[in-house]
């Protein structure tokens, strides 16, 4: 009897130590992001962010982003055979703070509530619109909520995927244009999976997509997709 516990308590031990950790939640990331385009020239950036966890149930991030939409504001274009009417610079921030309950060791459900801004600065106007071209300049600020899962389905290879309800407020302005110059509400939903490899216990990458994410230069919203891939150091 004396062996049968012995073993059995090994066994357990054994188990245990076998275990896939939680999710780490400080960490630092660098990434570079391409948007779906319409016309000739990419679009798309790179991406900073940053998290801190704390109390193994909290933690808090930020990310900034600058990019380029359609080549970017130097590639604007009129001219009828090369029309180039989107191209513009963007920057963004947000900023969040979260609760990660685990569901079990290696499976944790997020929440988050944060908020952002987003920054698309362009030219409009030349054939066919007006036929003077002047500086456009679109903002967005929202409040989001996020509601996720992150799991490691080994030590080293974790799946994620998040749902997030942002509501907000779109701007538009022309440099001498007040009658261009508008603002409306907005509400909308958008939709992230992705996966991250560890390959050491601080260097990782990963790659995500995000679906239904905004991509406004004017006062009407419409939708993209959104992939992504990064270097991460956890600390």
């Amino acid at each position: 009897m004396r062996s049968i516990t012995l073993l059995a308590a090994t066994a357990a031990l054994t188990v245990s130590s076998v275990a896939v950790a939680g999710p780490n939640y400080t960490y630092a990331q660098l990434g570079f992001y391409t948007v779906d385009s319409q016309g000739k020239e990419d679009t798309g950036g790179f991406e900073l962010k940053g998290s801190f966890g704390f109390a193994d149930l909290f933690h808090v991030g930020a990310a900034i982003d600058s990019g380029e939409k359609d080549g970017g504001k130097s590639k604007y274009s009129d001219d009828i055979d090369n029309l180039n009417l989107g191209a513009a610079d963007t920057d963004s921030f947000e900023i969040y703070a979260g609760v990660n309950p685990a569901i079990t060791d290696n499976i944790d459900a997020i929440v988050r509530v944060g908020y952002g801004e987003f920054e698309n600065k362009g030219k409009r106007g030349g054939f066919p619109l007006e036929p003077i071209v002047v500086d456009a300049k679109t903002e967005r600020d929202f409040l989001f909520l996020q509601f996720g899962t992150r799991a490691l389905i080994t030590e080293k290879f974790e799946l994620n995927a998040f749902a997030t309800y942002s509501a907000g407020n779109i701007k538009q302005k022309r440099s001498g244009q007040s009658a261009f110059t508008g603002k409306q509400d907005f509400v909308e939903w958008s939709y992230e999976v992705g996966g991250i490899y560890n390959f050491t216990d601080m260097f990782a990458a990963g790659v995500s997509l995000e679906m239904g994410a905004p991509d406004e230069d004017s006062l009407g919203q419409t939708t993209t997709n959104v992939g992504t891939i990064f270097a991460r150091v956890n600390f």
